[in-house]
């Protein structure tokens, strides 16, 4: 009997189970499995292994609160009572999301006096259905089970557009293999029929061949004709196999780079397409290196594969096939140490694959640490932290030092071990060769041809060992990019979804509820309505979810319970492009892009004139210090904005936004970075933006917020106060005092020492 059913087993069928799932932390805090079963009147837990008596049994009428908190390397469910704290299960960080969901069951339950409600599908994470392991996103495949088959799989739609050139370079490539096998043979022809005249194929040959023109040539100039054909034809074969080399070289070059562009373009497209949470996970310098470092790496995959590695099998197999037809008693020897090759490079080549994948790894999160620190370069030099950023990129470096040190001593112990077993098969040739031809079994010439063809089946055979430790790399890299090209993305042209013609900006909020991480909510039920052409600004203090509200109107974020109603339609009806062209941004922090203030005005609507572009920064009170730079408008900005101010920048924001000319406004701190007189001339610009516009403003400086409809007052992800000025002013509640309190900080003089 499975767990699961002796655990059912255990209740009376009068009590039916709510809830059964499992955990993965025991109660030794080590790796382990424990059930938790919820009914409608009790909450209980059972040991894996011990399910004929439970852990915990707990009346849920005793408890008054659920949450989850987290501990050292873990995540407790409690519950809190009248008089203690209960710890009921523990589990991992990749159960944190069916857990809080758990939780917001059973405190539900508890508010509205009814048994919980479960619904926990929608939050299951797929696993692996080779490893069980869970997959880093969903849709992605399973690191671990990487399979070389798959990824070739997934490159066919690359290679496909251009068949026609696949198929010209597979042609030379075959061209090119066959001509490289002539060369022996005519030696062998030169050695035995020319200069040792033992044989008369050729003299023959070309003595027919002066007969047809009535000449008539002693066996010596019949030697020396047939020697200068053989030679001829030995340079024309090479002639013959250079040019196809440039051709199918220059064919599979061009082939490679087309399809690393068209892959570069999709992981890209795929970055531009990440949804925030996960980009929020994601270091950039992460996704950097996988930019450019991961698919450079793949152009190993489709040029030096076409150059090397085909052609060198294609060439193995014509050997091999040369030397059996040469003497098949030689041939055996030169096959003998193929199998010990073989295992050595197979068990070698895994092991490197895990080691690779490792430096890959660490590599990332130096690029990441490196691109982290030198974009906040003037934070550390500010705070003369520049021996701690060296001493931890230093850390980073070492790390993969480490890992290439040890990937490239594996590489360096297996490749002469490897080189070594492949020269036996030569020394017996030569040994046994040379007693054929001392007792004339074997002529001179068939054992120089066959040490020419041994001399050419050790080269692709070590190219091909050789070839394993780049093919590797290049698997792993594919790996990393798939990942990113696998993550969940934004889907802007659903065809589901609804079209914005246009939009009146109705705004109501219905019990949302959002949190970053799953367990830690940061909005708790939010319930407003906002009229269309409204001016609605949030106060509170930071981190009580003012910014987060504006995130979920964008959707940069969906809710994780509860409805945003736009016009009376759930925004995540709408469709993304279309809502957010009707949306208008100016964050706290501005980013501008390294190009010119015109550009960057000119960002919002591309296909704006200079004119439009000039309006808008007038109605920003940011055309006056643009034509007191050098350029005016054509000066650039530099990097994030650096060669502009704060309040600078600021206006060059409100700018981009007011020539967007949206329906929905977003003010997010959109005066923090000005003076007192800058902000008097922006807040009547803004006075002006904000007419027939649904907007939110954010502001700490309750000042910036007097021309607002009404007050949205937040605390603790929960809606406190909603009203004008006058009435939250009137009933002295929470808006009142951070007044009060802004009017003491404002009173406040200094005084001289």
């Amino acid at each position: 009997m499975s767990a699961e059913n002796a655990v059912r087993k255990y209740f009376d069928p009068e009590e039916p189970i709510l809830l059964l799932t499992d955990s993965d932390i025991g109660t030794d805090d080590k790796f382990g499995k424990e059930w938790l079963a919820v009914t409608d009147r009790r909450l209980v837990v059972f040991t894996d292994g011990q399910t004929d008596r439970p852990r915990l049994d707990l009346a849920l009428k005793d408890v008054e609160n659920f949450q989850n908190v987290h501990v050292v390397g873990a995540i407790a469910l409690r519950a809190e009572m009248k008089d203690k704290r209960i710890e009921i299960v523990r589990f991992t960080n990749s159960l944190s999301s069916k857990y809080s969901r758990i939780v917001k069951a059973l405190n539900d339950a508890q508010k509205n006096e009814k048994p919980p409600e479960f619904k926990l599908e929608d939050e299951e994470r797929l696993n692996c259905p080779e490893c069980g392991r869970l997959l880093p996103e969903k849709g992605s495949f399973c690191p671990a089970c990487l399979k070389k088959r798959k990824v070739l799989e997934r490159f066919w739609r690359y290679m496909k557009p251009h068949w026609r050139r696949a198929i010209a370079v597979s042609t030379c490539i075959v061209a090119s293999s066959v001509l490289e096998l002539a060369p022996p043979y005519l030696v062998k022809l030169l050695v035995d029929d020319v200069l040792t005249q033992k044989a008369e194929s050729v003299t023959s040959w070309v003595r027919s061949i002066s007969n047809s023109y009535g000449l008539e040539l002693s066996p010596m100039r019949m030697s020396i004709v047939g020697l200068f054909l053989l030679v001829s034809s030995l340079v024309l074969v090479r002639v013959a196999a250079m040019g196809v080399g440039i051709v199918k070289s220059r064919l599979a070059a061009w082939f490679g780079s087309s399809i690393i562009h068209e892959v570069r373009v999709d992981v890209y497209h795929a970055i531009q397409g990440l949804s925030l949470r996960r980009f929020d996970k994601t270091p950039v310098g992460s996704l950097m290196s996988r930019l450019t470092h991961d698919t450079t790496m793949l152009n190993f995959i489709f040029t030096d594969a076409g150059i090397v590695m085909i052609p060198s099998f294609l060439q193995l197999a014509g050997i091999c096939v040369m030397l059996l037809f040469l003497n098949w008693r030689l041939a055996i020897l030169v096959l003998i140490p193929i199998p010990i090759v073989t295992f050595l490079s197979m068990h070698f080549y895994r092991r490197l694959h895990r080691l690779y994948h490792r430096l890959w790894q660490r590599n990332a999160r130096m690029s990441a640490r490196a691109n982290d620190s030198i974009t906040g370069l003037r934070i550390v030099k500010s705070f003369s932290q520049e021996s701690k950023e060296i001493g931890q990129f230093g850390l980073r470096s070492r790390d993969c030092f480490h890992a290439i040190a040890e990937a490239e001593q594996t590489w360096g112990t297996v490749l002469p071990i490897i080189a070594f077993l492949t020269t036996i098969g030569t020394y017996l040739v030569w040994y046994f060769g040379g007693l054929g031809v001392l007792r004339n079994t074997l002529s001179l010439g068939t054992l120089m041809a066959f040490i020419g063809y041994l001399s050419m089946f050790f080269g692709p055979l070590q190219m091909l060992t050789h070839f394993g430790d780049h093919l590797n790399r290049a698997f792993t890299a594919a790996q990393r990019l798939f990942e990113i090209i696998d993550a969940d993305q934004e889907v802007y042209e659903d065809p589901h979804a609804r079209p914005v013609r246009s939009m009146e900006g109705h705004f109501v909020f219905k019990d949302v509820h959002f949190g970053y991480i799953k367990d830690r909510p940061v909005l708790k039920g939010i319930d407003v309505e906002v009229q269309a052409g409204e001016m609605v600004g949030l106060v509170g203090k930071s981190g009580v979810g003012k910014t987060t509200m504006t995130n979920l109107i964008c959707r940069f974020y969906d809710v994780d319970e509860g409805t945003i109603l736009l016009d009376g339609v759930d925004i995540r009806q709408y469709r993304l492009r279309d809502l957010r062209q009707h949306i208008g941004i100016v964050p706290q922090e501005c980013y501008l892009f390294d190009d010119s203030i015109l550009e960057n005005i000119r960002y919002a609507k591309p296909e704006a004139t200079r004119d439009e572009v000039i309006q808008a920064a007038i109605a920003a009170n940011a055309h006056g210090f643009i034509l007191r730079l050098p350029d005016g408008y054509d000066s650039r900005v530099g990097e994030r904005g650096a060669r502009l101010s704060g309040g600078e920048k600021q206006r060059v924001a409100i700018a981009r936004a007011i020539l967007h000319d949206p329906k929905i406004l977003i003010l997010d701190e959109a005066t923090s970075s000005v003076d007192t007189e800058t902000e008097e001339l922006i807040q009547e610009a803004l006075k002006n933006l904000v007419k027939n516009r649904t907007t939110f403003a954010i502001a700490h400086r309750l000042s910036t917020l007097r021309n607002a409809n009404r007050l949205l007052v937040l605390e603790d992800g929960k809606v406190v106060e909603f009203g004008t000025h006058d009435e939250l002013i009137a009933r002295e509640g929470m808006y009142f005092k951070l007044v009060e309190m802004q009017s003491k900080l404002s009173s406040i003089k200094v005084v001289d020492g």
